[in-house]
């Protein structure tokens, strides 16, 4: 998957809030989208303009430089402040800044206003180019005590947000932040297990409105973790999605007889994923 730096225009935020935008973009390096601050000194052209609506001349600074003729945004515009304001056209984060808060404003601008969803094609190349660590190699063993009772309270606070929750089952890490990424854009609530067996554990442990589940992987596969799925009456309800880099017949056929509910060819293309989302979980 492609990176790409997105630059952000700053007007009118004070020093100690930019200091913190920094903090926060610096988190974000190595990001499919990471960001940075404007360098005027440069000329360096925005992507994202982000405005403190308690401040006047920054308002009227935004405006001449982002407004075009008829009063329309040239530049997708995340507003800022103490206070949110009453006109809810564009975007709005509060300050003081939370990096959850900012970075979700501003992912959910890269995607649906500047079209930028690279890591939506879910492709297998990733998986091939991909260097686990070793930590995650050890985590391959299942899920310690610990990590199964924060992810259940986890689960049992979304429940509580009236959020829907989505497993994500994958052991390619690119695919599953793609996932995350995209469904947390969506509202869900999304816990990632890197192989069968964790997810096992967790379904187990936890409820979930769906199941996005790879079909090859090490150990127990997602055709054996779908029929433990369908065959338990507490889960059989819950609608799978298997993700495959095989297209032949005689795969769906076997997806089909394990219980899977559809069937998604990598790489899934963008508008394929939402239509499936929409279809099985509103």
């Amino acid at each position: 998957m492609q990176n790409k730096t997105f630059v952000i225009g700053a007007y009118g935020i004070e020093s100690k809030d930019m200091l913190v935008l920094e903090r926060i973009f610096k988190i974000t390096e190595g990001r499919t989208r990471s960001y940075k601050i404007q360098n005027n000194e440069i000329n360096e052209n925005k992507d994202i303009a982000m405005v403190n609506v308690s401040n006047r001349d920054a308002i009227k600074q935004w405006g001449s430089e982002n407004l075009d003729s008829n009063g329309e945004p040239t530049c997708p515009t995340l507003l800022v402040g103490k206070v949110r304001p009453k006109n809810d056209r564009f975007r709005f984060t509060p300050i003081p800044f939370f990096a959850t808060r900012v970075l979700k404003s501003l992912d959910e601008i890269t995607v649906e206003d500047l079209k930028y969803t690279p890591e939506i094609t879910i492709d297998d190349v990733a998986k091939n180019k991909e260097l686990e660590t070793q930590s995650e190699r050890a985590a391959a063993g299942g899920l310690n005590q610990q990590q199964v009772v924060s992810i259940a309270e986890k689960s049992s606070s979304a429940q509580a947000n009236n959020k829907r929750a989505v497993l994500v089952v994958d052991d390619s890490l690119p695919v599953r932040q793609a996932l995350e990424m995209k469904l947390t854009m969506m509202d869900y609530q999304v816990q990632l297990a890197t192989n069968g067996q964790q997810a096992i554990e967790l379904i187990e442990k936890n409820n979930y409105d769906s199941v996005f589940l790879d079909v090859i992987m090490p150990g127990v596969d997602g055709y054996e973790v779908c029929k433990r799925i369908k065959r338990n009456k507490r889960t059989k309800h819950i609608p799978v999605i298997m993700l495959t880099s095989k297209s032949s017949p005689f795969d769906k056929v076997k997806g089909k007889l394990a219980g899977c509910d559809s069937y998604l060819t990598k790489p899934v293309e963008h508008e394929e994923f939402q239509k499936v989302v929409s279809g099985y979980l509103g």
